[in-house]
């Protein structure tokens, strides 16, 4: 029983980007139809699943007595980024000019940054519509995370079939409704929750003690 919750912390968390996302591009009017959707769902429970299987792999060669170590320093410590992370995003956000001093290319982490400073970025060919080419490279950009956080948590078994689904439906959910209440709630809402991924990941790992 504590497993499963562990891998719905873990999915929660990792989803919650995606409805971030999703919701700034549906307070932009950029549509986000059914097969980019499945592009997102689908990618994102990969890149999981493979994370969490690669996990599980490298748990067979290192002793037991340091899985729950490593699983909580990986755990915690991109619990702290992502919480860092979301106050870098916030300070982007209110620049005048998004991206005129953002340098980073490691990972692909100055296009991730775009991304959720200005949606627009994401919708390249200026359509107001996330194509499912588009929908691929956020994806990508999103599940940047699943795979740290898919090691830490493969280190000690977590339930690849189990996680790789609830991730691909969480992640169908979390785009469409935020995609929805984008639209809705924008002009209402100015709170940024992805720090909360952080938060529930830095949780996940204190359960590892």
């Amino acid at each position: 029983m504590l497993r499963i919750v562990e891998i719905l912390i873990l999915v929660f968390a990792l989803s919650i980007d995606a409805l971030v996302a999703s919701f700034a591009y549906g307070s932009q009017k950029i549509k986000i139809p059914v097969r980019s959707v499945l592009t997102l769902s689908l990618i994102c429970s990969g890149i999981l699943a493979l994370a969490l299987y690669l996990g599980t792999q490298a748990a067979m060669y290192i002793d037991e007595r340091l899985i729950g170590g490593i699983s909580f320093a990986i755990l915690f410590g991109l619990g702290l980024m992502r919480i860092c992370d979301s106050s870098l995003k916030n300070w982007i956000r209110r620049r005048e000019n998004h991206t005129s001093q953002i340098n980073f290319s490691a990972f692909n982490l100055k296009f991730v940054l775009q991304v959720y400073a200005d949606p627009n970025m994401a919708d390249v060919d200026a359509s107001r519509i996330l194509s499912p080419r588009e929908a691929l490279a956020l994806a990508v950009a999103l599940s940047l995370d699943s795979i740290a956080a898919g090691l830490g948590a493969g280190l000690l078994g977590a339930g690849i079939p189990l996680a790789a689904g609830l991730m691909a439906i969480l992640t169908a959910v979390a785009v469409v409704a935020g995609c929805a209440l984008g639209g809705k709630l924008a002009h209402r809402l100015t709170a940024d929750i992805s720090w909360l991924s952080g938060v529930l990941l830095i949780i996940l790992a204190v359960l590892q003690l």
